[in-house]
């Protein structure tokens, strides 16, 4: 994800050095040549996270007034499985440490964050069961990840990690892990209407259908 002139991705980890960064985010000004691992004044802790839990996996989306939002798998065993942070200078550090994100309810699993802009929309991939890794499924939030609704089933195969781009003006791509036994079979890569996620959303314009609609 960029955020102004800084590059800032997730990474996995472990260590527990004070000032480490939340999630293990390294950030970037170099276009990508060298990366440093930014201190946060919420350090500490497992991944960084500053807070309860052990998070790790995290992923990135620069919202509509700049700042970012880090949303990340928690692997402790409570008290939930999906937690989130933001932060106001590119990642540098948190407004606040990781908290369990209630509204999300997914398997111990990577999810893809994704912010759309016309509309302004936050995209969210990742398995909807609690206990088992399915199904696919694409939530929203229009409210900055505070708050979210399912939004698109995108079948009820196991599936695992994922990942979230805008194509085009009319189109996200879904990259996931599935199979029919296993989460391990395959990796699909799904071309999803920007229409058939928002049209149930407030304010939402009219449906259009596509030749590309699941």
């Amino acid at each position: 994800m960029r955020n102004r002139s800084r590059a800032v991705e997730g990474a996995g980890d472990d260590s527990t050095e004070p000032g480490d960064g939340p999630g293990g985010r390294p950030g970037d000004r170099s276009g990508g040549g060298s990366w440093d691992r930014p201190g946060s004044r919420h350090g500490g802790g497992s991944g960084g996270s500053g807070g309860s839990g052990n998070v790790d996996e995290t992923t990135a989306a620069e919202l509509p007034d700049g700042r970012v939002c880090f949303d990340t798998r928690n692997d402790a065993p409570s008290p939930g499985t999906r937690a989130d942070a933001r932060s106001r200078d590119g990642g540098r550090t948190l407004v606040k440490p990781f908290r369990p994100q209630a509204g999300l309810v997914a398997p111990v699993v990577e999810c893809s964050v994704l912010q759309l802009r016309d509309p302004d929309v936050l995209l969210l991939s990742g398995p909807a069961d609690p206990g088992f890794r399915a199904p696919m499924t694409l939530r929203a939030s229009t409210d900055g990840g505070t708050t979210w609704q399912p939004v698109r089933t995108v079948d009820g195969l196991p599936a695992a990690y994922s990942d979230l781009v805008r194509v085009d003006a009319r189109t996200v791509g879904l990259l996931h892990g599935a199979g029919d036994f296993g989460v391990y079979g395959t990796i699909t890569f799904r071309r999803v209407p920007v229409t058939r996620l928002t049209r149930s959303l407030p304010g939402a314009p009219a449906d259009v259908q596509s030749a590309h609609d699941l």
